[in-house]
């Protein structure tokens, strides 16, 4: 049978066929589905299909899943195919483990819940696609990552000058790109309010008194003029906990990034929003 070519396919691995069944059951309506419970059969997987995004439960066998992602992680990182391990109740060393290990994402897993899955996967599979055009060349030096934010303004959006500080440090060997600053929502509305064709990227915290990201993010999308409804929004959250990157998703935000933001990432994310704006 022809796979559908507007679906992405996703290799789901864990050492429990129960987990297995599951996920699948909960994925199967927006992906093409391959499943693994050992090395091999995930390797095969891999040289077989057109895999976007491997998807690794850590449960009750988390040795098995570690073990996997080990011994398949070369061949990950050489088709820049993302990785994203599952758990149904958080652990912060297991978190810590399988992003030294160079997993794209954790998060945990809600049954029954599966919209803000399902976009969490496909941004991390978006990302993952334009990380490869640049490192085959097909995305040219004019069009890296970072070079989209030339004669952009941004709104960086935080409560914590320090944090403000650092994202405008990670940015400023881009000339011509200009940072604006917001010291939480309320003013970050009004800002925008005040010159709503002024931003093209706002970078938005989550955490922050008076109003928080998400209140700020609906508060801008509701406002009436063209800019409001169509200027990426990327939260900043060091909790990326399945309940808040759907409340993210549900203000309207386009993306999340985890706290502390990496460079590369934030410029993976602004290329992937930012480019046609």
């Amino acid at each position: 049978m022809l796979e559908d070519k507007a679906r992405k396919h996703l290799l789901v691995i864990s050492g429990e066929p129960r987990v297995l069944a599951e996920i699948k059951k909960d994925l199967m309506g927006s992906f093409d589905i391959s499943l693994a419970a050992s090395s091999d059969i995930a390797v095969s997987a891999l040289n077989t299909y057109d895999v976007s995004a491997v998807v690794i439960d850590i449960g009750e066998k988390r040795e098995t899943a570690f073990s996997v992602f080990g011994s398949i992680s070369n061949l990950l990182a050489g088709k820049c195919i993302p990785t994203i391990f599952l758990a149904e109740i958080s652990n912060d060393n297991d978190e810590a483990a399988t992003f030294a290990m160079g997993a794209a994402d954790y998060t945990t897993r809600r049954k029954g819940n599966t919209k803000a899955l399902v976009s969490r996967l496909s941004l991390r599979i978006a990302a993952g696609e334009l990380e490869k055009r640049v490192m085959t060349g097909e995305i040219g030096p004019a069009a890296e990552p970072g070079s989209v934010l030339a004669d952009k303004t941004i709104l960086v959006v935080d409560d914590v000058e320090i944090n403000r500080d650092i994202v405008t440090c990670m940015l400023s060997d881009i000339e011509t790109l200009v940072i604006d600053e917001a010291s939480d929502g309320r003013e970050a509305v009004e800002k925008f309010k005040n010159d709503p064709e002024k931003y093209d990227l706002i970078l938005m915290d989550l955490q922050m008194p008076e109003m928080d990201g998400a209140e700020a993010a609906i508060a801008i999308r509701n406002l009436d003029c063209k800019n409001a409804r169509e200027v990426p929004i990327i939260a900043l959250t060091a909790d990326t906990e399945e309940a808040v990157t759907e409340k993210c998703l549900a203000s309207g935000m386009n993306d999340f990034l985890e706290k502390p933001v990496s460079l590369e990432k934030l410029f993976i994310a602004a290329a992937e929003h930012c480019s046609g704006h």
